[in-house]
């Protein structure tokens, strides 16, 4: 979604994850989480369907430092 004009990311399962999307390379980006304390930043990778739209996506957090209890890779999120 956009928030005054940033690509937002919301997620409804864990309303702590809420940030702003920043592009990075092609169909990448970065979130970084408005709650600054999760120290998780993560990569969005999304997924296109034959037409070039967004299918689904999946997330990998962004520092190796970054606490092994959020499990982004085990997230596949589907349209």
């Amino acid at each position: 979604s956009e928030k005054n004009g940033v690509l937002w990311f919301d997620s409804e399962r864990s309303p702590l994850l809420s940030g702003s999307m920043f592009p990075y390379k092609g169909n990448t980006f970065v979130v970084k989480w408005t709650d600054r304390s999760l120290d998780a930043d993560a990569w969005v990778i999304f997924t296109l369907d034959v037409e070039g739209r967004a299918s689904g996506m999946t997330m990998k957090a962004l520092s190796p430092l970054t606490d092994f209890s959020y499990d982004f890779h085990d997230l596949d999120f589907r349209r």
